[in-house]
C-alpha cells in the first residue's frame, strides 16, 4: 500500500470512529439505495427502519450512554485523579510494563481476559502482588451484544473462578470487550456482583498509530477524573508501553494522582 492511499484510509478510520453516528447513517442509507434502486420509497422505508435500529442500539456500544446499565466511565471531576486501565492481557508486554509501574509507584487496572490468564498465572499473581487493581474482561473477548445472558454469565463466572483461584479474591468490576454490551448485559453482571467500568479517553492504541499519537489522543481530552483506554495484551504493545513512559511524568507535573478505580473518588 502507497503511503498516499495508507494515509487516506487512516484519515478515514479515524472519521469513521470519530463520527460513527454519521457513518452509520451514510453506510446503511448507501445499502438500501442498492438494495432498493428501482423502488425510493422501498429504499426510504427500509433506511428509516435501519436508523431507528441504530438509535435503540447505540447505546450499547457508546461507553457513555447508560440507557442499558450504569457503567462508570469517568470518575469525581472535583479529586486530581486519572486511572490507567489496560485491557486485553496479561500478554507479552506485561512485565515490562508492570517494571515501569513499578519504578514509577504507579497503581494502574487490569482487565484481564480468561484465556490470557491461563496462558500467564504467575503475571495475574504478579499484578495483585504488586498492588494493582484486577478486572475482569471474559473469558474469552467475544462481542457480548451477540451473547445470550446464559453465554454472558459463562464468560463473566469463568473470569471470576480463575482470579479467585489464583489470586484468592475475585474482581469487583468487569468491562465488556469492545465496549458492546447488549440490554441484558449489565444484568447478568450485577448478579455476580460485579460493577461496569468503561472509559472516558481512548486513544485507539489498538490501531499502532505511534506512541506520539497515543500521547497526545489522551492529553488532548485530559481533565481531573478521566479513565483511560489502553492496552497490554493479544499481541505486541511496545508502542503502548512506550507511551505509558511518556504519559506518567507528563501527568504528575500537572499533579494528577494515578488511582485504581476501586480506591478512586467515584
Amino acid at each position: 500500500m502507497s503511503e498516499p492511499i495508507r494515509k487516506g484510509f487512516h484519515a478515514i478510520r479515524d472519521w469513521t470512529y470519530d463520527h460513527y453516528h454519521y457513518a452509520y447513517a451514510l453506510g446503511t442509507g448507501l445499502i438500501c439505495q442498492s438494495l432498493f434502486e428501482p423502488s425510493k420509497k422501498a429504499a426510504a422505508l427500509s433506511w428509516m427502519a435501519s436508523l431507528a435500529a441504530g438509535a435503540l442500539l447505540e447505546p450499547c456500544v457508546n461507553p457513555h450512554r447508560q440507557v442499558y446499565g450504569t457503567s462508570l466511565w469517568r470518575l469525581s471531576p472535583d479529586h486530581p485523579e486519572v486511572a490507567l486501565t489496560f485491557d486485553d492481557g496479561p500478554g507479552e508486554d506485561t512485565p515490562a510494563l508492570l517494571d515501569l509501574l513499578a519504578e514509577q509507584q504507579v497503581k494502574a487496572n487490569f482487565f484481564c481476559i480468561g484465556q490470557q490468564i491461563e496462558k500467564h498465572p504467575q503475571l495475574l499473581q504478579r499484578i495483585a502482588a504488586e498492588g494493582h487493581m484486577i478486572g475482569n474482561h471474559t473469558y474469552s473477548h467475544p462481542n457480548l451484544m451477540l451473547r445470550s445472558p446464559a453465554q454472558t454469565h459463562h464468560e463473566l463466572q469463568k473470569v471470576q473462578d480463575l482470579v479467585q483461584q489464583i489470586c484468592g479474591l475475585a474482581p469487583t468490576f468487569w468491562r465488556a470487550p469492545f465496549g458492546f454490551r447488549a440490554p441484558w448485559t449489565h444484568g447478568v453482571a450485577r448478579r455476580l456482583n460485579l460493577k461496569s467500568a468503561l472509559w472516558s479517553i481512548n486513544p485507539r492504541d489498538f490501531q499502532d498509530p505511534g506512541s506520539e499519537v497515543i500521547v497526545s489522543r489522551t492529553t488532548e481530552f485530559l481533565e481531573p477524573g478521566v479513565i483511560v483506554l489502553l492496552h497490554d495484551g493479544l499481541r505486541a504493545r511496545q508502542q503502548t508501553l512506550e507511551a505509558t513512559r511518556r504519559l506518567i511524568p507528563m501527568l504528575r507535573e500537572k499533579d494528577y494522582r494515578f488511582v485504581r478505580l476501586d480506591q478512586a473518588h467515584a
